[in-house]
């Protein structure tokens, strides 16, 4: 009668592993299918930097399109690519409200479009989503001028030779109205966010767990 019991057992142990193979096996195949999509995705990386001439007030901005600027390090990564000192800038038509400080574009038009380069075949742009802003007259790093200085967030696309994926970045602005002339500076930086590996790892250790009940299932059973 023990023999019978172990026996059974030994079956109902096999059978439960067994049945639990199943998914797991599923889960790996969708893993192993996943993964290499995920670790081949391009991302956008790198600084962008321009110049050009706007005006503001205490409240509004109004861009006027400028220029890619050169130098080392003002373009790099995938900008460094494809985009070259004094290659225009196209930034947004029309005036840009602010409050001083934190301000979130409104959500039935966010993002909004700050900036397109188009060179080389490839077209970049930058779609805010928020900004702060700081407007200064004649104080510390501004004397003698009035300034205003705004900082945001965001995301890059570029597409054309290309198409790479949506990459999270962010932006400095920089402008100075001394003597009725204004003198702006603009950079803006992407910040891809790491390929995910986790998929592929989570498939390879399923497949370990895996053949580790087969095996555990298999020693009972002899």
């Amino acid at each position: 009668m023990s023999d019978t019991v172990a026996r059974c057992r030994i079956l109902l142990i096999y059978w439960r592993y067994t049945f639990m193979l199943r998914p797991l096996a599923v889960f790996a195949l969708a893993a192993a299918f996943i993964a290499p999509t995920a670790l081949h995705a391009d991302s956008i990386t790198g600084t962008v930097s321009a110049f050009g001439d706007d005006t503001f007030t205490s409240s509004t901005i109004q861009f006027f399109d400028g220029f890619v600027a050169g130098g080392p390090g003002a373009n790099t990564g995938t900008f460094g690519l494809y985009l070259t000192n004094g290659n225009p800038i196209n930034f947004l038509s029309g005036v840009l409200p602010y409050t001083q400080g934190q301000n979130m574009v409104p959500p039935a038009i966010s993002p909004v479009q700050l900036f397109t380069i188009t060179e080389n075949g490839e077209t970049f742009a930058f779609h805010m989503t928020d900004y702060n802003a700081e407007y200064i007259s004649n104080v510390t790093g501004c004397l003698n001028a009035t300034c205003l200085d705004a900082t945001g967030n965001g995301f890059f696309t570029a597409t054309g030779v290309v198409d790479y994926d949506p990459t999270p970045g962010s932006f400095t602005f920089t402008t100075q109205l001394v003597n009725g002339q204004t003198s702006t500076t603009f950079s803006a930086s992407a910040s891809a966010v790491p390929e995910p590996s986790t998929l592929a790892l989570l498939g390879s250790g399923v497949l370990g767990l895996a053949g580790l009940i087969r095996r555990r299932a298999n020693a009972m059973h002899t």
